[in-house]
């Protein structure tokens, strides 16, 4: 058998021009898109088929040899001096190149249309017939018998000998014409029996060379995901994850049984990561801390992602009150869900917030309670350059002896962390000693430098107003003030229609207006608890409206029930949150009002409480 090379021409080879699509310009497949394929044809006929069918494909590089088994197989040698991807091949010479070479073999298979085109060439051959080849052959002969009950002998051969050795089985059982492949055509024919070729069809070899194309694309992807998570658990002595950035999980080292809850919270993480909004994130799950590094991946056609997980178990003891992490999501809620953020008031001082955070320096937050200080530290956490990374709100308010030894000295303080944002808040609120450890404790380990640093405080508390002064020139602090909102009483209208709004959303009792009176009432009121109380009050107003409307009684009897209970009262304002810029019989009746809804409208034990009758009680109440 003759044994040439052949060379699919115009496609890429040594020389060859990228493909151009229908407008002239080059296409964009990159050299790596491109299938190398060896083609190794038993016969001339499939060598000139397989050229034919690859030139339709721009994406393929074909070099055809023609060989059958042991020939087939020293030309494959020869030509894998140069690099493919995979050798395409069909029967007993596929089979043959399987064995010997270590390069994959995609065969070329034998269709139903094949086989029926074989047994319509044999109709007019007198006497028996069988079906003789390989498994490629006989397999496809076999399942096109059963479906159309052809009636056809079928025998498989395992290796070239047996088709000599079926010559005499075939000859004793009258059979005189053979279906068979290049093979045993030659044995068959020398026996005398008439042979008929089972072919391969053009449509069989397209067929087969989408299969190579898609077996190369398959085991590039896989050496490109091999290579990958070579590179991802290179080092790192924790636990790895890596997801698609489809959601599909492609890797982990964690036990799944046990890991759903961290695997659903990293599945959630997965577009914060691939926005860039994270790069570190810290959680706690069912006693366990959590540190979370994110990486994401750009391969061919997909992202990514990749989180490296160091942990510890966290004791009742160990967890830290006061102490809160926030991702750049989180945060952005925190703001978008305050009070504050319905005042607009983040305009005036949103140049002055982004250009500090831009730049990464401090920030002093001052303003009394309920002034929107946490929201305004969340909004310039968020817009700034280290957002990626988490915020830790440590409340001085709420820390605890243990949490206070932990920030100072503990071995995992954020105190101590890279590339954090602390907010210190509440500063007011801390012993004066703990107060000069902490500030001492970031300014001894360069804090300011390593960290993104937000301070805020009541500017009236007695153990902050002393160390302001070193706060602001010890960190090179940029202040900004938050006026209180009885500062603002002429836009505590717009403010009410504000929150109006979005309690509407979140109530099932919708509000529609506030009267006139009851408005005055609200604008008046001093609001020592600035917007936070302002939201709440305005939240039971519409809880107990009528007809869709806040009215002036409503207003006058939630106001008397207001407690001094606010770190921004001083002296000079009302303690009691009652307005005195009324009449004494206006005052009178709030004060009756409120002892009314103390005893739960019991107006008998509420004259009692008062020194008066309930005769009293009850005129002064229509009075």
């Amino acid at each position: 058998m003759r044994d040439r090379i052949r060379d699919a021409k115009g496609l890429f080879t040594t020389g060859h021009v990228p493909p151009r699509n229908n407008h002239g310009t080059l296409a964009k497949d990159r050299m790596e898109d491109f299938v190398r394929i060896l083609a190794v044809a038993p016969y001339e006929g499939l060598a000139a088929i397989l050229e034919r069918e690859a030139r339709s494909y721009h994406n393929v590089s074909m070099t055809v040899v023609v060989g059958n088994l042991e020939e087939g197989l020293a030309a494959a040698i020869e030509q894998l001096v140069e690099p493919y991807d995979l050798i395409l091949s069909r029967g007993g010479t596929a089979d043959l190149l399987r064995e010997n070479l270590d390069i994959p073999v995609v065969d070329i298979k034998t269709s139903a249309y094949d086989v029926l085109q074989a047994v319509q060439l044999s109709e007019d051959i007198q006497g028996k017939r069988a079906v003789v080849g390989f498994a490629g052959i006989t397999d496809a002969a076999r399942s096109t018998n059963d479906a159309l009950h052809l009636d056809l002998d079928i025998f498989t051969l395992v290796d070239e000998d047996d088709a000599r050795q079926i010559t005499s089985l075939l000859s004793k059982e009258g059979y005189t014409t053979v279906l068979c492949d290049v093979i045993s055509s030659t044995v068959f024919r020398e026996h005398g029996f008439n042979t008929v070729l089972v072919t391969s069809s053009a449509a069989s070899v397209r067929a087969s060379i989408d299969e190579a194309i898609r077996t190369t694309h398959y085991i590039r992807d896989a050496r490109i995901e091999t290579q990958f998570l070579r590179e991802v658990i290179r080092g790192h002595a924790g636990d790895t994850v890596v997801f698609r950035d489809d959601g599909r999980l492609f890797y982990t080292t964690l036990d799944k049984g046990g890991a759903e809850a961290l695997l659903s919270l990293l599945k959630d993480l997965l577009g914060q990561v691939t926005t860039g909004e994270i790069q570190t994130v810290r959680r706690s799950i069912g006693g366990t801390q959590y540190v979370i590094r994110t990486l994401v991946t750009e391969l061919p056609g997909r992202t990514m992602v990749t989180f490296y997980i160091t942990h510890g178990r966290i004791s009742a003891g160990q967890r830290q009150a006061g102490v809160t992490f926030f991702t750049q999501r989180e945060a952005r809620a925190e703001f978008l869900e305050s009070p504050y953020s319905l005042t607009g008031d983040i305009n005036g001082i949103r140049q002055v917030i982004e250009s500090v955070t831009r730049a990464a320096k401090p920030l002093l937050i001052t303003g009394e309670y309920g002034t929107g200080r946490t929201a305004v530290a969340s909004y310039a956490y968020f817009n700034s350059i280290r957002s990626s990374h988490p915020l830790v709100e440590i409340d001085c308010g709420m820390l605890t002896d243990r949490s206070r030894e932990f920030l100072l000295s503990g071995r995992t303080s954020p105190l101590f962390a890279d590339g954090l944002t602390l907010h210190i808040k509440n500063m007011e609120a801390s012993p004066a000693p703990f107060l000069s450890d902490l500030l001492s404790t970031i300014a001894g380990t360069d804090g300011a430098r390593r960290c993104s640093l937000i301070f805020s405080c009541n500017p009236r508390g007695e153990q902050v107003s002393a160390n302001i002064s070193y706060i602001k020139d010890k960190f090179q602090c940029m202040e900004v003030e938050l006026p209180p909102l009885r500062e603002n009483k002429e836009r505590i209208p717009t403010i009410a229609k504000l929150c109006l709004s979005q309690l509407n959303a979140d109530l099932p009792q919708e509000v529609l207006r506030i009267d006139r009176q009851a408005m005055t009432l609200l604008s008046d009121y001093p609001w020592p608890g600035n917007y936070i109380q302002f939201k709440r009050v305005l939240s039971q107003l519409c809880v107990i409206s009528r007809d869709h409307t806040i009215r002036a009684q409503d207003v006058r009897s939630l106001l008397a029930q207001e407690r001094p209970v606010y770190p921004n009262i001083s002296d000079e304002e009302s303690p009691y949150g009652i307005d005195l810029n009324r009449t004494l019989a206006e005052i009178e009746r709030d004060i009756i009002e409120a002892a009314i809804q103390r005893h739960n409208g019991n107006q008998s034990a509420a004259a009692r409480q008062l020194g008066i009758s309930r005769t009293t009680l009850w005129r002064m109440t229509k009075g």
